[in-house]
């Protein structure tokens, strides 16, 4: 049997990588937006293919979002996200970007 504190517990655990997720799929602008790209941005040390589906998702819809808001790739790289990042997502979306 669970005591009240485990309970409180278990409900107040964040996944980290949904908040990433969540915040990457936000369509505002600011501090925690820029956060998680970065942290994107360093995770991606990986192969691609290795990242979570959803992150990679996550990643493709905030890149693509940016590219429908006029950004060009420069601005897409100072938002906070890696060139490789960048490259990958632009590939998956079809999309290129001067």
């Amino acid at each position: 049997m669970k005591t009240q504190e485990q309970e409180q517990a278990s409900a107040a655990a964040v996944d980290p990588m949904e908040d990433l997720c969540q915040a990457l799929f936000s369509k505002e602008e600011g501090a925690k937006k820029k956060a998680a790209r970065q942290t994107a941005g360093v995770m991606t040390q990986r192969p691609w293919p290795q990242l979570p589906s959803r992150l990679r998702s996550a990643i493709r819809s905030d890149i693509g979002r940016l590219l429908d808001g006029g950004k060009p790739r420069a601005q897409i790289l100072e938002a906070g996200y890696s060139a490789a990042v960048v490259n990958q997502a632009l590939r998956d979306l079809g999309r290129s970007v001067a």
